[in-house]
């Protein structure tokens, strides 16, 4: 991203999670957080668009009376590592 001189030049690395609300079937209410925000040209858009939504059904069908969800768990674990890596580099920091 430039400025208006465009003189000076700015990276924008910083990953967007949004979160989405709703109440299930039994009508209370659910939250999934950390939803990755991708352009619509982005490679792994389709692919997280549809993960997004068969675990939006599966939280609206369940019986649990868990809260909150987390999306970014959900993806560890049915997405190759390599994939995941790529979505969430920047929280991926060695702690060693």
């Amino acid at each position: 991203m430039y400025n208006e001189d465009n003189r000076i030049k700015k990276r924008i690395d910083s990953l967007l999670l949004k979160s989405l609300e709703f109440k299930n079937y039994l009508g209370h209410k659910v939250m999934i957080t950390d939803i990755p925000v991708l352009l619509p040209d982005d490679p792994n858009y389709f692919m997280v668009h549809i993960r997004l939504k068969v675990f939006t059904e599966q939280v609206f069908k369940k019986n649990e009376s868990i809260v909150i969800y987390s999306f970014k768990q959900y993806l560890a674990t049915v997405l190759k590592w390599p994939v995941y890596r790529k979505l969430f580099a920047e929280d991926l920091i060695n702690n060693a």
